[in-house]
This record gives C-alpha cells, sequence and structure tokens, in this order.
C-alpha cells in the first residue's frame, strides 16, 4: 500500500459506506485498503500495515468495540478514527475509551474528516517491522517517551488475573494508549491529564496487590520521563 501521502484501511459492514469514504481519501491522494469484518481487518492490518484506520461502531455481530481493542492489539501505533450513526453518539464516545483518537458522527463531515485524518497522518510513528523484536525508539521526543510508556504498560498488564484487568488493568491501558494518541496530536493539557491518571491508577493497581513494587517503580519511572518531556516535575 505504498503512497506518498499515506493509507487508510475502511472496516464496516456497509459497502455503500465504503465505497462513499474510499472515494473521498482517494481524491485526497491517500491509498486505501477495505474490510468489511474484523477477521478482514486484522488481515489488511498485517498485510497493508495502514496509518490510519477508520471504522463504524457497528461492525456485525462482533461489534466495533471489540474491534477497536483487537486492532489496537496488533498495532499500537495505528490511529483510530470510529465513524457511528446519531442514534449511536453514545458508542461513538464509547470508541474513545478503546482506543479510538477520535469520532465522526453521520452523515460525515468531509471537511472534519480531512483534517482528523491529516492530524492522524502527520503524527503516525513509522510502521516498524514485527519480524525483529520491538525495541522502544532511540530518540527521546516526548512522542516517543509516551509511546514508550504505553509499551511498558501493555507488557506490565497482560500478565494480570481477570479481576485485576476488569478493574484496573484494562483502565491503565487506555490512559496510557489516550497519552500516546494525544502526545502525536500536541494536545499537552490532555497528556498531562492522562499522565495523572495513569500514575494513579498505577498506585492503585499497587495498592490492590495487582502489580509488585519492582513493576510500579519501573512504571512511575516511565512516568516520570514522560511528565518531564512536556515540562513537568
Amino acid at each position: 500500500m505504498a503512497n506518498t501521502r499515506g493509507a487508510v484501511l475502511i472496516v464496516d459492514d456497509d459497502p455503500a459506506a465504503i465505497e462513499l469514504l474510499a472515494d473521498y481519501l482517494m481524491g485526497k491522494q491517500l491509498a486505501v485498503a477495505r474490510a468489511h469484518t474484523l477477521d478482514e481487518a486484522l488481515a489488511e492490518l498485517e498485510r497493508e500495515r495502514p496509518e490510519a484506520v477508520l471504522i463504524g461502531v457497528r461492525l456485525g455481530d462482533t461489534g466495533a468495540l471489540e474491534a477497536l481493542k483487537r486492532i489496537r492489539e496488533v498495532n499500537v501505533q495505528v490511529a483510530l478514527l470510529a465513524t457511528a450513526a446519531p442514534e449511536d453518539a453514545s458508542l461513538a464516545t464509547e470508541a474513545l475509551g478503546c482506543g479510538a483518537a477520535d469520532y465522526l458522527l453521520k452523515p460525515i463531515d468531509f471537511d472534519y474528516l480531512g483534517r482528523a485524518l491529516e492530524k492522524a497522518l502527520a503524527a503516525a510513528a513509522p510502521v516498524m517491522d514485527f519480524a525483529e523484536p520491538v525495541l522502544a525508539p532511540a530518540v527521546t521526543s516526548p512522542q516517543a517517551l509516551l509511546y514508550t510508556l504505553a509499551l511498558e504498560v501493555f507488557r506490565a498488564t497482560r500478565p494480570l488475573t481477570p479481576e485485576a484487568r476488569a478493574s484496573v488493568g484494562q483502565a491503565l491501558e487506555q490512559m496510557a494508549m489516550q497519552a500516546m494518541q494525544r502526545g502525536v496530536g500536541g494536545e499537552k493539557a490532555e497528556v498531562i491529564r492522562a499522565l495523572n491518571q495513569v500514575r494513579t491508577l498505577i498506585r492503585f493497581a499497587h495498592d490492590l496487590g495487582d502489580l509488585d513494587a519492582e513493576k510500579a517503580s519501573e512504571l512511575e519511572e516511565h512516568v516520570g520521563r514522560a511528565r518531564r518531556s512536556v515540562g513537568l516535575s
């Protein structure tokens, strides 16, 4: 999916909606991939490595909220944008907690979509070769530090018990992702808010016995680096 401006995967179970969005995106010199189901989306994500995914919140039996979580598990860097009918506005806002950077209500405001995609594509991190071990970025920009924080949070929460994941782990993952997404968009106030919540959740997880002292301290160090990179102590 080589293209000088970037590539977008459209995921929707409505073929007409896909083609409407595809026509607009191709008119913006963006490469487009299409998927009608979660399985197709995951396959396209691995094969084409798009910088952004545009997904409808109604996706057959799977549901886009579950799909967003699955997509984020496969690729923590790809920008996620949700689309929804007005009656599904509550689902669209829930999508933000599942890794989406933004959402759009139908009928789509294409001017807003264009701005949201430009922002997402400009901020997208380079696609990594997952055949090699994933290493933290060597640079120490705020975006790189926020990416590293999110990566370490996911590594820490994967071994948690189902109860711990449900009570604290998923919230911790979501806030770490939100900090990273807001960071690539340059939204300093939102980054600070997310980092404060990440720090609180780490302490909760430690006090509840879900994270041992060593792991909690390690995550706190990553939070501290990220905070300092945006001018906090």
